[in-house]
Formats: C-alpha cells, structure tokens, sequence
C-alpha cells in the first residue's frame, strides 16, 4: 500500500493559512507570517511508515505555498492508495473540499487527522468521501490502518480509528493508548520537507524544529493541543535522545542557525532542564536555542545554566492579567512570576516573548483594562495578542457551548488573528474583538514598548523597515 502524506496547500483570495504543527491555525490577508511551523504529527508518522517499510511520500504545501494544481499533480504523480491529510477548524471547508478532489482524481481512500477531526469525527464522516478520522496521537493507529487494509483485517481492531463500516454504520474509536516512551519513537522525517522555510519571528534562519516532551500537566481550558493528546499528560525525552537527533540534523541538513522546542511547556522539572543544559554543553552544539516555557517554573540556577548552554529566547503565555480569568480557565499563573522571570531572563541574555489572548471566560471591560495596563507594564522584548478562540476538542469549547456564549459554528470564522466567535456575560463578540485592537494600540504605541523595539535597531535603514512593518501592522488591524 502506497500511502501519502499531506499539510494541503492554504491560500484563499489573498490570504494565506498555517495549520500543521501550529497550535493556534489561522490566516493573514498579507501572507506573510512570521511562523511557518514544521508538520511534527505528520512528520513523525511518516517516520513510522518508512521504518516499517511502507512506500510513503510527504508533501507541506503550506510551507511550499503550493497552488492547488500543483499540489494535486505532485500527490496524484505518487499514485497513492491511501491519502493522509491533517485538517483545521478554520480551514475545515477548504480541507474537505481538496479531499473531495483528491478522491475524484486518484480513487484513493482518505483520512484525516489533527486536533479538528479529531474533537468531531462523525461530523467529519459524514462526508462520504472521507474515509477514516485519525484520533489523538495517531502514528500507531495510521500504521496499524496501513496493515489491516493491506490485510484485509477487521478495522474494529484498529485502536484510535473512526470510520463508516461496510453498512455505512459510523464507527467512532476511542483514542488510543499513549506513546509513553517518546524515545522509542523514531525521529520526525525531515529528508523530503523544505527545512530551509519553517520559521519563528525572533529566531535566525534557518530553524531546526524539536519536540522534547509531549502534552503538559497544566490544564488551561482554551489550549487544544494537550487536550488533543489527552489533558494533564505530559511525557519528556531523554536528554541524550533529544540532542543525538539535533546532532543527527545538524550533520544530514544542517548548517542550522538556531533551535526552536515547540513543546507545550519545556521547562518542567528542575533536574532534567539541569541535565539537559548539560547534555548541550558536553556535545559542544553551539546553536542558540529557544522555547516555550512557564515563568513561574524558573528559578536563577534553572535559567543560568540554560542561557549558558544557549538559550536565548523564551516565549511565555500570560493570557490575562485578571485573577479569576486566569483561576478560571485554569491558567493557575501567579503574575507575579511574570516581571520577575523577565528580569531574570534579562540578566542572562535571554529575550522573551509574551502572549495574551482576549475573550477568555469572565472577560469584561474592566478584566481587559487590567490586561493591557499589565501588558504595558512589562519589559519585554516583543509581545503578541489573540482573541480567545473556542477549538472543538477542548472544554472552553465545551464551556461557551453550554453558556450559549459561542456566537456561531461556520468553522470558517474561527480565526485568532481577526475573528471573535464568542460573547462573554458582559461583552459581545464585537466588543470582544474591539477589545483586542484597543490592548494592542495601549501596549505596541506605548513609550516603554516602542523604546524596547527600537532598541534592537542600531542604524537608519533599520529603524525605517521596522517603521514601515508598523505602518503595515496598523493598517492591516486596525
């Protein structure tokens, strides 16, 4: 069975989409996003595939920023019996009609996976053309499809698997049992992807991509992703694991000028981030490195011996500078922690990135002044703003349904860069939206912030490009 893999091209009119490997999807009118993430599920179970010695072909037509007949003619030239593409709640219209395509144009069975499919998998079957939905952490499930359909096996058999039975009766599996030893895992396929085109804001290009643990134990109501694998679960890899592959990268595809951990949270547990500064330090790597992280898991020692092995970036996730939104949502951050790690992070040499997100449960008037007056009191070197958005799968998405707070389910809309589709008690989806403009003009034309920006350009050509990224920006949101 020849099986084909696939993040499907997204461009409509003059936007453009990030979905594989991004735990927020979303478009921008300009196309040009500052994040184009690696395909890490997809990657990973094409791994899986090859070890096993099944005939596979990956294509990420989002980091190609392939045109659809393009995209097309590469999958159909592969002559696939089986299509893997991974969907998203906001291009979940376009995603069902490139599979509608892709059937008419190879015969070829079709699943899908991702968080969206996933959350809402007899939705998604009702499209006869769909064949499977791929649930939860889904490489031992696509490889053990690949073997039942290869052997003619009952597909009831198959854990984490939805799919219509030869009665046209929905199957719904539950997900399946969790990779627990991440380390036995083989390394994400890397060989046929575009490296040189996967990119965070802030990190030098080229990027090598990583994962050193699965999940998180936090349970933030509004984040798909642990919810996805199951909420609270969190597995690590080992230190050396986690560095043989970089190095493994680096000698096969590199030279790569920085390292991004797209971990849900890296930085827990105290010894291992010690041993993993040390495992970076014997092996001599070199490569500035960051990741996503908690600010209240640092202490001096834990950051120290980190921006000593290389760290030089951190990304943290505030949200809200209100109490009970965050108490509510189960964010359980102290914000005191926040200017403290900033601090910190500063006398090492480490920048940080802050997010918040707008329209959490509790959101008022009043919980959005407090963020913004927050926000603007901080300094760090660069921030970002989102509107809360209710992905299905995760129990705010649960929440607002059952408080009749979510103002619309046409999957189309629901984009955390432009769109709100909730309501809060006190605010309505305008006002909610209107909320995250008025934040991001209190915090990005402050003095302290607009100081801090500028501050990284030291000559004229500099300061003219960011000022022009700012008009761009202005113009583009507000």
């Amino acid at each position: 069975m020849r099986v084909c893999l696939t993040n499907p091209p997204w461009r409509l009119n003059r936007e453009r989409g990030i979905r594989a490997g991004c735990r927020v999807p979303n478009t921008i009118r300009s196309g040009q996003h500052t994040f184009i993430p690696f395909p890490f599920t997809l990657a990973y179970a094409m791994a899986k595939l090859e070890a096993a010695g099944v005939p596979s072909m990956i294509v990420d037509g989002v980091a190609e920023d392939l045109d659809r007949d393009a995209y097309y003619a590469r999958v159909a030239a592969f002559r696939p019996d089986l299509i893997v593409n991974e969907m998203s709640t906001q291009s979940h219209g376009l995603d069902l009609s490139i599979a509608r395509r892709l059937k008419e144009l190879t015969g070829a069975q079709i699943a899908v996976c991702g968080p969206h499919p996933s959350a809402i998998p007899g939705e998604i079957l009702e499209q006869d053309f769909i064949d499977f939905v791929l649930r939860g952490e889904y490489e031992q499930t696509l490889l053990d499809l690949v073997e039942a359909l290869d052997n003619r096996q009952d597909l009831g058999r198959v854990h984490g698997l939805a799919y219509r039975s030869p009665s046209g009766d929905l199957k719904i599996g539950e997900k399946r049992d969790l990779i627990h030893d991440l380390d036995s895992l083989p390394w994400p396929h890397r060989e046929t992807l575009p490296l040189s085109r996967y990119k965070v804001a802030g990190f030098p290009a080229p990027v090598l991509y990583m994962y050193a643990s699965r999940g998180c134990p936090y349970l933030c109501t509004f984040c798909v992703w642990p919810q996805w694998f199951r909420s609270g679960s969190y597995r690590h890899r080992s230190p050396e694991s986690v560095v043989d592959e970089i190095e493994h990268a680096r000698n096969h595809w590199g030279p790569f000028r920085s390292i991004y951990f797209d971990d849900d949270t890296f930085n827990i547990g105290k010894p291992r981030m010690l041993a993993m500064a040390e495992e970076f330090r014997r092996r001599s790597l070199g490569i500035p490195w960051g990741c996503n992280a908690r600010p209240d898991l640092f202490d001096e020692e834990m950051m120290q011996c980190l921006a000593d092995a290389g760290l030089f970036t951190i990304r943290i996730g505030v949200e809200s500078a209100d109490p009970e939104v965050l108490k509510r949502t189960k964010k359980n951050l102290d914000l005191d922690t926040v200017p403290r790690c900033i601090e910190l992070a500063h006398r090492y040499g480490v920048k940080v990135h802050v997010t918040f997100t707008i329209g959490l449960s509790g959101e008022s008037w009043e919980t959005v002044e407090r963020t913004a007056s927050f926000a603007r009191s901080l300094a760090a070197d660069s921030m970002a703003f989102t509107v809360t958005t209710p992905f299905p799968g995760t129990s705010y998405y649960d929440e607002v349904v059952r408080d009749g707070y979510l103002t619309t389910r046409d999957w189309n809309t629901f984009n955390v860069i432009s769109n709100s589709v909730v309501r809060t008690a006190t605010m309505s989806r305008e006002e909610v939206l209107k909320a995250e403009k008025y934040v991001m003009r209190r915090v990005y034309f402050s003095p302290r912030y607009l100081a801090r920006r500028l501050s990284y350009s030291s000559n004229l050509s500099e300061l003219s490009a960011l000022a022009k990224k700012g008009f761009a920006f202005v113009r583009g949101r507000f």
